[in-house]
This record gives C-alpha cells, structure tokens and sequence, in this order.
C-alpha cells in the first residue's frame, strides 16, 4: 500500500469520527428503544449536533433530521441524513436506511426485546470527507424494562464497515462493536431525565476504543410535540478515543401519515 499523506490522513480521521459518531438511534441518545412508532404513525426528529474529536476538530449535523414510519404495531422503518459541516467544507453527510422488529413486547414480567438493521448509504461528497463513499451495514439486539418511574435500556451492536477509499488509496478499517447501557427517569408527568454510558470499538487499527457518557432530558410540550437534548463526552483519561464533547438539541414531532387521513375519509 502506499503512503496516503498528510491530508489524507486528516480526511480519513474526519470521515471516521462520523461515521463512529453518528446516531446509531433516534436521538438524543446513542441507545436505541425497543418500542416502535405506532402503526401509521409518522415520527419526524429535527435538531442539529456538535462534536469534537478527542484532539478538539469539530464536526456538525446542521440539521439532523430522521423520519420514522410505523408499518404494523411491531415494525417501523426509518430514514436519516443531516448536513455535515467540517472545516471548510458543508454538504450532504452519508444517509441512513433502516428497521426495527419487536420481537417480544414487554410485559410486568419481562423485558421488551427488539432487533434493528441499519444501512449506511454513500449519499456524501467522499472528495470533500462528507462521507466514506462506501455502504456500511449495522446490527443491533435492544431490550428495555420499566419499573414504575425508572426504565432501563441495554443495546449489544455490530457494524459492518466496509474499507474507504481516498486518492486510489484503499483503507483498512475494523468493524465496530457496540454496547450501552441508558436509563429513563419520569421525574414528572411530561419531563424524562436521561443517562447513558456507551462503549464503541475502534473502526481505524490506530484508533483508541471509545467509552464515553451522555446526559439528557425529554420535555413534551404537546401531546405530540417533545423537545429533548443531551451533552456528553469521553471518561476515558485524556479523552481518549472522544469525544471530547458531544451536544444534541431537537424535537420530535408525532403525527398520522398523510396517506392513512386520506384512506379514512368517507
């Protein structure tokens, strides 16, 4: 193989940090519910993120957005993209495809249990670093449980990623394990307060692990209107394997598909 330079490097640190960085769930979390949208329900998420690297290169979703579609009272689809600004540089970041299945409903006596596939598709500018240019593929076992006020959600994850190519170039990257652990706290009859703690393996050989923190909260406004935010960062000495800092602020908004309103009329 050979050298890839020093701007390659840079654009292959940049693209990496989003890529490892991005929502793996609907936000403000990185963990993903088990729960999904009701059926011909529409869930439209709208906000926008900054994140540092562990060196302190910013990296902005401006805006987030992702749309998730409930096809039946066990399964929804979803769809996310974001405009990626980093350096001097703004424009479409790669896009996600993806679906949920409850395989087992929660009940008093046991935890809700759901599986979701994830497909990064290659909608970003790899010669300005928005995106890798290569499709990646993400799979995710969920299980949830509430006690009263206090609701506890485990994630366990694997991502596929396929080697970037920069400059002719090929890049060996690794596939990425995933584990979280968050918790949900009804502190009041609309307002949640949220935790997590989250470990992602390294995707570049050189890279560091990453085990980092986030820290949130839920405010519905409407009945179908919640605002929400989180800020996070690394507990790793140094920062290591980031992010330095992670911050997310949105909204969520709930409402029949268009198309089922149209269907009901008489």
């Amino acid at each position: 193989m050979k050298p890839i330079g020093v701007l390659g490097r840079r654009c292959i640190a940049t693209v990496l940090l989003l890529s490892g960085a991005r929502c793996f769930a609907p936000p403000p979390l990185v963990t993903g519910d088990v729960p999904t949208a009701a059926k011909d329900l529409l869930e439209w998420y709208l906000g926008g993120r900054y994140q540092e690297s562990e060196s302190g290169r910013p990296v902005r979703l401006l805006p987030f957005t992702e749309l998730v579609y409930g096809i039946s009272d066990r399964q929804e689809l979803t769809f996310e993209t974001a405009g990626l600004s980093k350096d001097s540089h703004y424009g479409l970041a790669d896009s996600v495809l993806g679906t949920k299945y409850v395989l087992l409903k929660e009940t008093p006596a046991r935890p809700g249990i759901a599986g979701s596939f994830e497909l990064k598709l290659p909608t970003g500018d790899e010669s300005r670093g928005l995106g890798t240019g290569e499709f990646d593929y993400d799979l995710r076992l969920r299980a949830q449980k509430t006690w009263d006020w206090f609701t506890a959600i485990g994630n366990l994850g694997y991502t596929f990623v396929t080697d970037p190519e920069f400059g002719g170039v090929t890049v060996n990257t690794e596939n990425v394990w995933l584990i979280t652990f968050g918790q949900e706290y009804q502190v009041a009859r609309r307002t949640k307060l949220l935790s997590e703690i989250y470990f992602v393996s390294r995707e570049e050989p050189s890279a560091h692990n990453r085990l980092a923190v986030n820290v949130g909260f839920k405010q519905k406004v409407l009945d179908n209107l919640t605002v929400h935010a989180a800020v996070g960062k690394s507990v790793r000495e140094g920062n290591r394997g980031g992010p330095d800092l992670r911050i997310y602020a949105g909204l969520k908004w709930e409402f029949d598909a268009p198309w089922t309103r149209k269907k009901d009329r008489p």
